[in-house]
């Protein structure tokens, strides 16, 4: 409390450093009363509290001792009894005062005071008018509520304006004044009955900060007295004369011998208590000598002794210890036993990574992945480079002698763990984690950073992206949520059939050309815009997350009348980010993209992703959604007539088509929403069209939809519309379907995962690391190199195709 830092009061922290206070072997005698300055009173929740013994600590424990430890419905007759020595005690010694006061000074009961003098009191005890301020917010408004009471008990007509609401902006040492002058009688008028006791309940208020005074000697007397009672300490220059023998300063009997510096900084006074101890175990365990205290590297636990199967080559020399790991996963070591021989037989850093159960990052810990990463695998062989004995660099290679990953620590003790990932073009592209090794952090030695981390993932996936393109390519960033991204893709032969080999589709379609023309599968439509959705989900749009992204959905929208797509048919792909959002697991984003052949489109696609435990600024979210369609019946001309009032309902001038009740209106919207918090938007815009069946049985134009608006809670126009929104969905089936498959052709209808996603990748040009390199799936926590989900969905169309298509893909 004496702290530099402390917000206790200047004059408090002098009278704290003053007291002797006690040995810990004499603490307890403040039970009984005062010693050393030191004493120990009840608080108001009935817990001993240990406080300086100042004139106001001993009258609080002179009442508790006297008359507040009786039964509360005795306590008035006591208080009343000693009205006269209690109030004094009040004036003289303790920081809450009695309220009653004439204006010369007098002491009365409250209902001797006028209204004015009320007002004037309640001022001087609450506004600090040297420092002009309140003590407390709530304090003006416990005034201004009085002076409301005293208005309405004045004023006999109406007043024109409230008095109370002029006094916000007048020097609280005026109310009284200016009270008076509006209500002269306020001056001379004593309190009524009704009106002190309306004053004794604001006073007893529920919520409201304790007052600075004591109004009453009645069964309440405990909390008025007592409530919130050391708050006042931080706060002298709110106390009757300044003086800090009036408050309540809470202080240890035996820490307060040690306060003995006034406005010492708090670290100084850490360094002294952590100095201190560690003086006081070299004295208890070594004499003093500090020669005596022996060195390790960290503490933490031994090495454990530990030899591996003979299923483990190992070769061990002064400069290297190489182990050699079989070829099948079974005789592979445990995770424990293999780590602890990576480690070796001394403390080190490699030590510390591979047995630390937790690493600290940032302020928290987290479950040590490096163990995960460094798991033995099947034809692996990792080496220990030694110097002097103990590790400098680990190297992991698999069974051809390619490097996969190497940990090292430099000489300031930065450890850079690095994962060689190669991409579909062979080109290696490194991926670094670094850590710091920090051996005086007892027990958790190695610290990391997640904002580090998550920088690292995102420059993986923008080289992986770069090296995948398989010619010189820079990676161009989109750092506007409005960027549009286009790209083309050229459908090949060697392209095709390598792509419906990877995911099983043997269409005869996809391999022998009818009338010289081979078609493609419908997944080119997602091939094509591959690349540009990689590119998004890196961009500075969508900020980090890469590692935790999950693919919600797919959508892959064939144009009516579009002709099946054919080899050498050029897709144009233009892409754009329609959608980002928090969720409460992550942050969601919506991507949005449109497949053109020969100036023509032909597809959209829709994708949706969530990057779980990442979330974006709420300033930053928006949602788009293009190509709406909303079909409407209106069944009454009321209803009509109240569209046609809507200002974003614009007729078109050269129509002659009209509304007709219980008649389909279309509504095709383009609606935009950004968000200023999670259930407002900052700004909405809605344009689109509207139409009707004409004469001749085609849709006609007839109106237009635009609205414009800053911040709202709901879109209105989409609001009306769903009130008359018609169902648009149709089932196929009146029965709910029927069964492809038989026990005949029931093998027709599985797929088999393939071993590597290694092909799939390179057809599909999704080279995404988390689906190729084991070390980095680790490191992404999922349970190995997982099949795409694109790849699921491309094998089940394939069946699909085949069995509800009888194999004709245009059918689909």
């Amino acid at each position: 409390m004496v702290a530099q830092e402390a917000g206790t009061s200047p004059a408090a922290k002098q009278l704290i450093v003053a007291t002797a206070g006690l040995l810990d072997s004499e603490w307890d005698q403040t039970y009984d009363g005062a010693h050393n300055g030191v004493t120990t009173i009840t608080s108001e929740y009935g817990e001993m509290n240990h406080m300086l013994a100042t004139r106001g600590v001993m009258f609080i424990r002179e009442m508790f001792d006297t008359i507040l430890n009786q039964p509360r419905e005795k306590r008035e007759a006591l208080l009343l009894a000693r009205k006269d020595e209690i109030i004094s005690r009040l004036n003289n010694d303790y920081m809450r005062p009695w309220f009653g006061q004439k204006t010369d000074g007098r002491v009365v009961d409250l209902e001797e005071m006028t209204y004015t003098e009320v007002i004037s009191r309640a001022v001087n005890l609450m506004y600090v008018a040297h420092q002009q301020r309140w003590t407390d917010a709530s304090f003006c408004k416990f005034v201004i509520d009085f002076v409301d009471r005293v208005e309405g008990r004045m004023c006999i007509t109406a007043p024109g304006s409230s008095l109370s609401a002029e006094l916000f902006d007048v020097d609280p040492r005026e109310y009284a004044t200016r009270v008076s002058e509006m209500y002269p009688e306020s001056v001379s008028q004593l309190l009524t009955s009704e009106d002190v006791q309306f004053f004794i309940s604001m006073c007893k208020r529920r919520g409201q900060k304790p007052l600075p005074f004591v109004p009453v000697l009645d069964v309440d007397f405990g909390v008025l007295f007592m409530k919130d009672m050391t708050c006042q300490s931080d706060d002298l220059d709110s106390v009757i004369d300044q003086d800090p023998q009036r408050v309540c300063i809470q202080q240890g009997p035996v820490a307060v011998q040690y306060s003995t510096v006034v406005d010492e900084p708090v670290k100084d006074i850490l360094d002294g208590i952590y100095h201190g101890h560690i003086a006081s175990l070299v004295q208890r365990l070594h004499d003093g000598d500090e020669s005596q205290i022996p060195v390790v590297e960290y503490i933490g636990a031994e090495p454990v002794p530990m030899s591996l199967s003979e299923s483990v080559d190992v070769c061990e020399s002064e400069t290297e210890r190489v182990f050699v790991l079989p070829t099948q996963a079974e005789r592979l070591p445990e995770l424990d036993a293999w780590l602890q021989m990576l480690a070796g037989p001394h403390k080190s850093w490699l030590h510390a990574l591979v047995t630390a159960s937790a690493i600290v990052q940032d302020a928290k810990y987290a479950e040590n992945y490096i163990r995960k990463l460094l798991r033995a695998r099947p034809g692996r062989t990792a080496t220990v480079h030694l110097e002097s004995g103990l590790p400098s660099l680990l190297t992991i290679v698999d069974t051809n002698g390619v490097l996969e990953l190497t940990i090292k620590c430099d000489a300031d003790r930065t450890v850079r763990l690095t994962i060689y990932h190669k991409s579909l073009y062979g080109v290696v592209v490194p991926f670094s984690l670094e850590f710091t090794y920090n051996p005086s952090q007892n027990l958790t030695p190695i610290h990391g950073s997640k904002q580090r981390d998550d920088e690292s993932v995102r420059k993986l996936c923008i080289d992986t992206w770069v090296a995948n393109a398989g010619v010189p390519t820079v990676f161009e960033d989109v750092v506007d949520s409005n960027t549009v991204v286009k790209s083309s893709l050229t459908i090949t032969e060697e392209h095709s059939r390598g792509f419906c080999e990877s995911v099983g589709n043997q269409a005869w379609q996809y391999t022998f050309a009818r009338d010289g023309i081979l078609q493609a599968p419908m997944e080119y439509a997602h091939i094509a815009f591959t690349r540009n959705m990689l590119r998004l989900l890196q961009s500075s749009v969508f900020g980090f997350g890469q590692v935790n992204v999950v693919h919600m959905y797919n959508d892959v929208t064939l144009e009516d009348g579009a002709h099946s797509l054919i080899l050498g048919d050029e897709l144009i792909t233009t892409a754009r980010i329609d959608g980002l959002v928090n969720l409460v697991p992550g942050k969601k984003i919506t991507l949005y993209c449109t497949i053109e052949r020969h100036g023509k489109k032909v597809a959209t696609v829709k994708s949706a992703f969530l990057s779980r435990s990442h979330y974006i600024d709420i300033g930053n979210a928006f949602e788009r959604y293009p190509q709406q369609l909303i079909t409407i019946m209106l069944p009454s001309a009321a209803d009509i007539a109240a569209l046609e009032l809507n200002e974003w309902f614009i007729y078109c001038e050269d129509t002659a088509a009209t509304l007709k009740t219980n008649a389909p209106i279309e509504f095709c919207l383009d609606s935009e929403y950004r968000y200023k918090s999670t259930d407002m938007y900052s700004s909405i815009n809605t344009t689109g069209t509207v139409t009707v069946q004409g004469q001749n049985g085609k849709r006609v134009t007839i109106a237009k939809v635009d609205y414009k608006w800053d911040t709202a809670v709901k879109d209105p126009v989409v609001e009306f519309l769903n009130r008359f929104k018609i169902a648009s969905d149709i089932r196929q089936f009146a029965d709910g379907g029927y069964l492809l498959t038989t026990k005949a052709n029931a093998h027709l209808s599985q797929a088999t995962v393939p071993d590597s996603n290694a092909n799939y990748a390179k057809y599909s040009l999704d080279g995404n690391p988390f689906h190729l390199n084991p070390y980095i799936s680790d490191f992404a926590e999922l349970p190995g190199t997982i099949t795409h989900g694109m790849w699921t969905s491309a094998s089940t169309r394939a069946i699909v195709e085949n069995l509800a298509a009888d194999g004709q893909p245009e059918r689909i």
